[in-house]
């Protein structure tokens, strides 16, 4: 978006549909069309993230094309690789963040991409992460996919925007009538988004020693060796030792077989538990 239309009468008119919107059930497309507009992205879906629950959808413009293998496998559990609800789950500050900052180095590499992500079609994402309470924040990812026009992104632009689009989020989210839907969905899921939360961070818990439970679960994120080596302050060779050791206990030799392996056993844990889900997983397999 050029200089000249940021001070156009039509751009200030869509700020202001912003703002007159607050409260109201075309917020999100108003400001999803104003993002876009800025940005060059040309799809926006957000999602409330209540703490120990499962991602809530609050809104989406995908095409019919991208809707179901975008959002099914996300809210099935792949949100739990996902680099920006690590961003939520790690305390970040609000703001505005671009995959390609904050992805691990590894990430196209990873099977998640490869099983999940490259299948979104998504060749570049930004999304807006923004506190509402203190149980609640609101992530508005903004993407653009495979065989859409090539585009000059203004991600600057849109953080310069982003008090204003903050302090709209805030107004609008403490609305009862925003508000409610919200929590009411996350008391319907609550259990299920601990549980899987539970399922990723005890992942291994029982079979493998501590330090290569913490490199199986950053592997799975995307970090390469040389990252996890800086991470927990240890040599690279050592990560090396652990993950032969780990690849022998769980008797898989690739990333891929422990992406599918991961994936198997979160999806046996029974509602609400937090034991280690390979634990559930070799257990069905001696009844096989």
């Amino acid at each position: 978006m050029s200089q000249k239309l940021l001070l156009s009468d039509e751009w200030y008119q869509s700020l202001a549909g912003i703002v007159s919107e607050i409260g109201e059930d075309q917020f999100c497309s108003s400001f999803a069309s104003v993002c876009e507009g800025l940005t060059g992205y040309d799809s926006t879906v957000v999602l409330a993230f209540v703490r120990d629950e499962k991602p809530v959808l609050v809104f989406s413009n995908l095409s019919v094309l991208d809707e179901t293998p975008t959002l099914g496998p996300y809210f099935d559990g792949a949100y739990l690789l996902d680099p920006f609800y690590d961003l939520y789950r790690s305390g970040a500050e609000d703001g505005v963040y671009r995959l390609n900052e904050v992805a691990p180095d590894s990430f196209a590499q990873t099977e998640y991409y490869r099983s999940y992500f490259k299948n979104t079609r998504i060749i570049d994402e930004s999304v807006i992460l923004a506190k509402i309470s203190e149980h609640m924040h609101i992530g508005i990812s903004l993407g653009l996919r495979d065989g859409s026009a090539p585009r000059e992104f203004k991600i600057q632009e849109l953080r310069k925007l982003f008090p204003l689009l903050l302090s709209a989020f805030r107004q609008h989210w403490s609305r009862e009538s925003q508000l409610a839907p919200l929590l009411a969905a996350g008391d319907t899921n609550g259990q299920f988004g601990s549980t899987l939360d539970a399922a990723f961070n005890n992942f291994g818990s029982e079979y493998l020693t501590k330090r290569e439970c913490e490199i199986v679960k950053l592997i799975l994120k995307g970090y390469a060796s040389k990252s996890i080596a800086g991470l927990l302050d240890i040599s690279v060779d050592t990560v090396k030792v652990h993950r032969k050791r780990f690849h022998a206990k769980l008797d898989i030799s690739s990333q891929a077989e422990l992406f599918s392996l991961f994936l198997e056993a979160i999806s046996m844990v029974p509602l609400d538990d937090t034991r280690d889900p390979l634990y559930y997983y070799y257990s069905s397999q001696q009844i096989l």
